[in-house]
């Protein structure tokens, strides 16, 4: 299981919609381990940077920080409890009753320290980052780091740019954005899931030199808002009953469960712009994977 998880197999891509004379494709991030995904390319990046402390045993645990609920905690949670690696999740969640997926996973595989608030929980990150042991890492939030971006590259390794006129992807914490900008081969659209472009703007700003990025020229015109484009509830992390549908009927037209939180949104929005044709020709999409945080009781 160790090497399933370290040796990821390449992900196909399947035709899943024409319109017109368009075509949207969907390359299948979601069958790597546990659907988790673009999440796996970055830890592997991580991993890959501390290996030889962690084989010496230089480094002998791992903290995960953040919301307890995240795709970040989860995945992390189940890629370090695969490879061996002690974890501790220093994290916080707002409501101490919410259960899920990433909760669920977390508590079982690792070490918790938890806090009712970000602001209380900042303070902590804080005040741990200056007095950590030295047999110990701790990973930035959302797992944004060079590393995790250098991980990342694998997956426009295995994209052919001959065959696709234009890449389409989720942005969250938009580390898988700003890589396919380095990678730079196909014009690209991201489609902000996270938070809104006139809030992701500013906050990415202030975190492109901790990827020691500065000065990049970051194309922000390809950002979309999607609520400019389509009906829905896009707050984050909502799925509704609206999406919950969606996901139903696009398992059902294309064969594949696209989750409600991000995918099934983002391939609505695409139909839409393909059918007024403010997208056009071979489109590929990105599903990111993220399964689990529809349901976890495939894997207890």
């Amino acid at each position: 299981m160790k090497d399933s998880v370290l040796r990821p197999r390449r992900t196909g891509v399947d035709s899943v919609l024409k319109v017109h004379s368009s075509e949207l494709f969907i390359k299948r991030e979601d069958r790597i381990f546990f659907s988790q995904g673009t999440k796996i390319r970055k830890l592997l990046g991580i991993y890959k940077n501390l290996e030889s402390k962690l084989r010496s045993g230089e480094i002998q645990k791992v903290i995960l920080q953040g919301n307890l609920h995240s795709n970040a905690i989860l995945a992390g949670s189940l890629f370090f409890k695969f490879v061996e690696v002690p974890t501790k999740i220093l994290g916080y969640s707002r409501d101490p009753k919410l259960i899920t997926p990433a909760s669920i996973i977390s508590k079982r595989f690792s070490e918790m320290e938890l806090y009712p608030t970000r602001k209380e929980w900042g303070e902590v990150v804080e005040d741990t980052t200056k007095s950590l042991p030295p047999n110990e890492v701790l990973i930035p939030e959302y797992l944004f780091t060079t590393s995790a971006l250098q991980g990342l590259m694998s997956l426009w390794e295995e994209i052919d740019p001959m065959k696709y006129d234009r890449i389409i992807l989720d942005v969250g914490s938009g580390l898988t954005w700003i890589s396919s900008i380095l990678w730079g081969k196909l014009p690209m659209t991201g489609i902000c899931l996270g938070m809104e472009k006139e809030k992701f703007i500013p906050w990415i700003k202030l975190r492109l030199s901790s990827l020691r990025l500065p000065n990049i020229d970051l194309p922000w015109e390809s950002l979309i808002d999607p609520r400019e484009k389509i009906e829905g509830d896009f707050s984050y992390g909502k799925k509704g009953n609206i999406w919950l549908e969606k996901s139903s009927e696009y398992q059902k037209r294309f064969g594949i469960y696209l989750e409600p939180i991000y995918a099934a949104k983002s391939i609505s929005m695409i139909e839409s712009m393909m059918k007024k044709r403010e997208l056009e020709g071979r489109i590929l999409y990105i599903y990111q994977g993220g399964i689990l945080q529809g349901g976890v009781s495939s894997i207890l």
